[in-house]
């Protein structure tokens, strides 16, 4: 008869624990933190930006909307008015270009809407929580001290440049003609906008050793195009010249890896997203954060 009423009793508390854990959420309970991220996605480095930050949300419990602007500054601000209508708790911004998203941003801040900046630079004049991302002009200086060493410190190089105007074009330009300092003997010879598109790198490196047959290097905004411009020259007949990128695909790790690319530096697209989402989630619980969280950007060479 003990033994029985055990039983009931042990029955009668699971059914109390099965109701409890079948019933709907209390009133009260927490929503998932709503982030949203404005960014481009003309390129697989943008797409593993956006793994690593869908995944970081999964991990966190948040939710987060990915909106594309590709390049296009004035989608972009019409995308930041839209998360901001939506209502979401935080903001990660990639701006398209550093003075075209000034007036976005400053939106968000009238919204309380705290913002993290990722992988580019956005003008001043507007507040930001902090920045994450790789130091893309140290990415673009350990790319050309690659592509130094790889000529002999003099030659004829040319440099492929992403959209003009943007962060990442200006930095990488800059760190370029910063390395070039300490070697006299490197001429560049051309500058030529390659704007994401592999078939414009294709046709311009024909005309390029055309132009220059004697042509020693080429330094690319981009692991895409610097493969692109690799194919090119290999089909020339030019399997001499040094070829650099930059970002760290596992496309130009295995180039490099077989000896058809020279070397790239590792931005680490997939951590970035990770850190941005990390950040707003701790910028939304109210937690102090430094002004910026670089992330290291070292070189790959074979």
């Amino acid at each position: 008869m003990i033994r029985l009423n055990h039983v009931f009793v042990g029955l009668i508390m699971l059914s109390a624990l099965a109701t409890v854990s079948c019933s709907k959420p209390q009133a009260g309970a927490k929503k998932p933190i709503r982030i949203g991220f404005a960014m481009t996605l003309n390129d697989p480095y943008w797409e593993s930006m956006q793994a690593g930050a869908r995944s970081e949300a999964f991990n966190d419990g948040a939710t987060v909307t990915i909106v594309d602007a590709g390049e296009d500054v004035q989608k972009q601000a019409q995308e930041i008015n839209d998360l901001i209508a939506q209502g979401v708790d935080a903001v990660c911004l990639v701006p398209m270009k550093p003075d075209g998203l000034v007036n976005s941003v400053r939106a968000l801040n009238a919204a309380k809407i705290p913002v993290i900046i990722v992988n580019r630079e956005v003008g001043s004049g507007c507040d930001y929580v902090t920045y994450t991302g790789t130091d893309v002009y140290q990415g673009g200086v350990a790319s050309a001290k690659i592509l130094m060493k790889a000529i002999g410190g003099k030659g004829q190089i040319a440099e492929f440049q992403q959209i003009l105007g943007t962060g990442p074009q200006i930095a990488r330009t800059k760190a370029l003609a910063d390395v070039m300092k300490d070697y006299p003997d490197v001429k560049l010879v051309a500058q030529i906008p390659h704007e994401g598109n592999n078939d414009k790198v294709v046709s311009a490196v024909g005309t390029l050793l055309s132009k220059y047959p004697d042509l020693k290097g080429i330094y690319v905004h981009g692991d895409p195009q610097a493969l692109a411009a690799s194919q090119a020259c290999i089909a020339a007949g030019k399997k001499d010249i040094a070829i650099v990128g930059m970002g760290g695909s596992n496309d130009a790790i295995a180039a490099i890896k077989a000896g058809t690319l020279t070397g790239t530096s590792y931005q680490k697209p997939e951590e970035e997203g990770r850190s941005g989402v990390r950040l707003a989630l701790k910028a939304v619980n109210g937690e102090k954060l430094e002004k910026s969280y670089p992330i290291p950007c070292p070189p790959i060479t074979k």
